[in-house]
């Protein structure tokens, strides 16, 4: 038996009136998420090459230091790239499936949304590793200027 507000196109997986409003609220939250996501990567990309600018002039006292921030906030604005074009892809699919009833473009939608989250699981994952690397390496390298505690 099916309900009237259900959508008789889809195959064993009805989807009511409700449901899509909620999809539709949920791509525009994704699609504004996105938005912010571009604004932050261009953000980056603008300080990346200020940095490159002030690494290049003769004013800072470590010119290096400039040119490995600048590579660093390319390197962080190339890594949030995939994510937020999957998460457009989720959100324009969703809205698509809406509009239209198109089953096709709700797998899409979601095939987008599962890439986003494999890919945010990983960073979870990632980041805490290298964060814990780089202490590692900190501490190895710094132990030997350390003073001889051996005398407290």
């Amino acid at each position: 038996m099916i309900d009237e507000n259900m959508n008789p196109k889809t195959n064993g997986f009805p989807v009511n009136e409700t449901m899509k409003a909620d999809l539709r609220s949920s791509a525009k939250w994704a699609k504004f998420l996105c938005i912010m996501a571009c604004i932050g990567i261009t953000l980056a990309i603008l300080l990346a090459i200020v940095m490159f600018a002030a690494g290049s002039s003769s004013f800072m006292p470590v010119p290096g230091i400039a040119i490995g921030m600048g590579v660093y906030l390319i390197f962080i604005a190339c890594v949030w790239l995939f994510p937020v074009i999957k998460g457009f892809q989720f959100a324009n699919g969703l809205k698509a499936a809406c509009e239209r009833d198109d089953e096709q473009e709700l797998a899409r939608g979601f095939a987008g949304l599962r890439s986003y989250l494999r890919i945010l699981g990983i960073y979870a994952f990632a980041v805490p590793v290298v964060v814990m690397l780089f202490y590692v390496v900190f501490l190895a390298t710094m132990m030997p200027s350390l003073p001889n505690m051996s005398a407290f």
